[in-house]
């Protein structure tokens, strides 16, 4: 008689992003055959994407603590769960104040508890930059009592050989084939594109709005977004630009060859690649940019290593080099150009910045350093227009660029075929 599979709690609780759930999605995705089945814990905002995926799951209600901590009791005495993991750890320890649920309330079940380790938790040195400053939260984060992580790579380093027992690496996606184009030109007609010109994606999140409650963070963002709207002015010269999600820029015009087709339903967003010849994002942790450097599409992302501060601008080190060796000094003398110099000069306050835009610049460094990753998805500076363009113009066309990028990616496709599958990682971790 087969036995009946045993089930993985997955408990997500952000909200305002999605990345987190298309993480636990696309591992849920390969454990059909392993003996074991997904059961969702989701918000009410991802019901509709929980549903889309056909997983069960049942649903958290804002503001009731008490009916939340019913739900995980009755989870637990139904399905007995094998497994409970966080979509991420960090965003449930601070979900008491929207769902009531603490991690001494996943005490009702009776397995190992863990979570997806995004970001390499708890590297030496790895402080959190948050709006340029030190984060005040970073002392009540904490990984103690989870008995196992779940690594994706990217944005992790799958050649990262100091992780401990309990870390168990992955590859994001299960399969990454060659984006197909067989209904290329169909998805070029429906969405306007002019001839033969190149397609740029530009893709923006609903939470890149949160820093309202910063005003000091403000004008640095709108800041930004000028050179944002200066570069992709100077793509729609060569290329039609497609803008999805969250409506970063061009608020008060639509120039020509500027597409902006707002959130899109993951299907929609799988058909829209096929149209696809260049990903330029903002946010180097973006699910959806490791999606299309994975298939195959070139991708830049957009990052800031400009201070300002009273009055005094310097660049920050873009990588960190290896231990025991001196690091690059921030260069004290930035080369704009005159566009460039008068925004900034309209800018009191300017920090680092790879997630944008909270910041990052300095918690992501030594999680990019040695990563194939990087070599995968080139970094090129907002502020320095030359810089910006040259690493992006190139690969709008078959080239030498391209043909490096490719060459990258092979070499990281490679480092992720030897990592253990999801069915070996789950019975490991399970027993």
């Amino acid at each position: 008689m087969n036995r009946a599979p045993r089930t993985v709690l997955f408990i997500v609780t952000s909200f305002w992003a999605y990345g987190e759930l298309a993480i636990a999605v696309e591992f849920a995705g390969r454990m059909a055959g392993t003996g074991f089945r997904p059961l969702f814990l989701v918000p009410p905002t991802h019901r509709g994407q929980a549903a889309a995926a056909g997983l069960d799951h049942r649903v958290l209600i804002p503001g009731a603590g008490k009916v939340n901590r019913i739900q995980l009791q009755d989870i637990a005495h139904v399905h007995r769960p094998a497994l409970v993991v966080l979509a991420d750890f960090l965003n449930f320890d601070f979900c008491d104040r929207h769902y009531g649920l603490r991690r001494a309330d996943l005490s009702v079940f009776d397995c190992p508890i863990g979570t997806f380790d995004d970001f390499a938790w708890g590297r030496p040195d790895a402080w959190m930059d948050t709006y340029g400053f030190r984060a005040k939260y970073e002392r009540d984060i904490s990984l103690d009592g989870l008995s196992f992580r779940l690594r994706p790579c990217p944005l992790n380093n799958p050649l990262d050989e100091t992780a401990g027992p309990d870390v168990f690496p992955y590859p994001l996606l299960e399969s990454v084939p060659d984006i197909a184009t067989t209904r290329r030109a169909q998805v070029r007609r429906e969405l306007g594109l002019a001839g033969d010109r190149p397609v740029v994606l530009v893709t923006g999140a609903a939470w890149q709005r949160m820093h309202a409650a910063y005003p000091l963070v403000t004008p640095f963002v709108e800041a930004c977004h000028t050179m944002l709207e200066r570069l992709l002015s100077q793509l729609l010269q060569h290329a039609d630009v497609v803008g999805v999600g969250a409506r970063l820029v061009f608020h008060d015009r639509t120039p020509e060859g500027f597409h902006a087709l707002g959130a899109v339903e993951p299907e929609r967003f799988r058909l829209l690649l096929q149209a696809v010849d260049l990903h330029v994002s903002n946010n180097i942790v973006s699910v959806s940019l490791h999606r299309t450097a994975l298939h195959g599409i070139p991708s830049v992302a957009l990052v800031n290593s400009l201070h300002k501060r009273s009055g005094r601008l310097r660049w920050e080190p873009q990588h960190e080099l290896p231990h025991g060796l001196p690091q690059e000094p921030p260069t004290s003398a930035p080369a704009l150009t005159d566009f460039a110099q008068r925004v900034v000069d309209g800018v009191d306050y300017l920090y680092p910045c790879r997630m944008f835009p909270v910041g990052w610049h300095h918690f992501l460094r030594s999680l990019l350093s040695g990563n194939p990753f990087g070599d995968m998805v080139p970094q090129a500076e907002l502020f320095d227009e030359e810089e910006a363009a040259a690493v992006i113009v190139p690969l709008l066309a078959e080239g030498p660029e391209r043909d490096r990028l490719s060459r990258a990616r092979e070499t990281y496709l490679e480092a992720l075929r030897k990592l253990p599958e999801a069915e070996t990682i789950l019975h490991e971790v399970a027993t």
